[in-house]
């Protein structure tokens, strides 16, 4: 008789002690990313992408992979940025160009340790941000970014601390383009977004110095949870069956469904209220009376 109670005393605990383990995209989701972007920059609507978000810094001149650096991790080249607000945009979804407003990052819910496309030559390296259509296991030739939208410096500091003062300027890197091949290193292992990029034993003979593996989980700003879990990082196995993208674009809501409160940008680029604080302003000029009715004479 007791051999009936094992299989759903078994599966309780199967349950209860996380054997079976919860989807990783249940630890991100777009209302995560309005929330933690949003006093850092502005949420828009692009006509192509729908709901895309830009950061206060964003101007003239401005590049999205100028101020950071590149550490060799376990995953591959990972990008460190030094932006606060890190943690989010540089390892999910990923950066372009709004033919309306600028630099744009596109909401994407799987995680890379930087979602860029590399090109090297001879003395130099760089890297773009990869199309927001890009999908993992594709042919980058199919998605290549546009030529300006790379950022180039010398092989021999690619790993500096500073990018931003050894970034070559935008005429010698249009040259500088043709001059490299693209590196095609962006592939899905164990679960988990690698990004192999230019290869180490170059950049180690450019800077003379030896480059050390270190585990993703101690870098900073690398994913938006307080003790990053190698877990947390990794693709649910189901989805692995389908083409994994780098952006997820969403498509543009209704003020009365937006998914928090505060104030947004629409495709006016002006800022939108929340209902509630539409509704609050509309009524106080009458106290909430009812206005009386104008009767047809």
């Amino acid at each position: 008789m007791r051999v009936k109670h094992v299989v759903p005393v078994t599966l309780a605990l199967v349950v209860l002690m996380g054997v079976v383990a919860p989807p990783v995209r249940a630890d991100v989701s777009f209302e995560g990313f309005y929330q933690s972007l949003s006093p850092h920059g502005s949420w828009l609507v692009s006509a192509q992408l729908g709901r895309v978000w830009q950061p206060r810094e964003c101007g003239r001149g401005w590049n999205p992979y100028y101020d950071g650096r590149w550490e060799y991790a376990d995953v591959g080249w990972t990008w460190v940025s030094d932006y606060s607000w890190g943690a989010i945009p540089y390892h999910y979804g990923t950066w372009t160009v709004d033919p309306r407003f600028g630099w744009v990052w596109v909401p994407g819910y799987t995680w890379a340790p930087a979602w860029v496309s590399f090109r090297t030559g001879p003395d130099y390296i760089g890297w773009a941000p990869v199309a927001p259509s890009f999908s993992v296991g594709v042919s980058f030739a199919s998605y290549a970014p546009p030529t300006d939208a790379f950022v180039f410096v010398p092989t021999r500091d690619f790993t500096a601390r500073t990018i931003r003062t050894r970034v070559i300027g935008e005429s010698q890197a249009r040259l500088i383009v043709n001059e490299t091949r693209p590196v095609d290193n962006l592939v899905l292992q164990h679960n988990i977004i690698v990004n192999r990029g230019p290869d180490v034993r170059v950049v180690e003979a450019a800077t003379r110095h030896k480059i050390s593996v270190t585990a993703v989980e101690s870098l900073p700003r690398v994913a938006p949870f307080s003790n990053v879990r190698r877990t947390q990082l990794a693709i649910s196995p189901e989805r692995t069956r389908h083409a994994v993208r780098a952006a997820e674009p969403m498509r543009a809501l209704p003020a009365s469904s937006h998914p928090s409160r505060g104030t947004s940008k629409a495709d006016t680029g002006k800022s939108v209220k929340h209902p509630k604080q539409q509704l609050k302003k509309k009524t106080s000029g009458d106290h909430g009376q009812p206005k009386k009715e104008r009767r047809a004479s």
